[in-house]
């Protein structure tokens, strides 16, 4: 399926403005927190996407929840998916709901 530039671009705020809503709803330092960083964190640093990290969040439903948005754009654009994942590490980094030092590839 072949998809538009601009349409790809909609896909990815769109998802990152789900992830942003998903992220305040995580309690500020807990684990599931600390769950969506080392899953955001590893596809930040090998720049793919592999099941085995997304299916680790399995007990962390609320972090789950949060990354179910960006996984989505897998199916329809990878490259998508690989800004969004940019995008994901710079909200997290800057949010309130984990210490920057824990968001550890910047």
């Amino acid at each position: 399926m072949w998809l538009s530039k601009k349409s790809i671009d909609q896909n990815v705020n769109l998802a990152l403005d789900e992830f942003s809503k998903s992220i305040k709803a995580i309690e500020r330092g807990s684990t599931e927190v600390l769950a969506l960083v080392i899953f955001v964190n590893g596809c930040y640093d090998s720049k793919r996407f592999t099941h085995c990290r997304y299916n680790a969040l399995l007990h962390y439903p609320r972090a789950r929840d949060a990354a179910r948005h960006l996984v989505a754009l897998c199916d329809l654009d990878i490259d998508g998916f690989c800004v969004a994942i940019r995008e994901a590490h710079t909200i997290l980094r800057d949010s309130d709901v984990v210490r920057c030092e824990l968001v550890l590839s910047y």
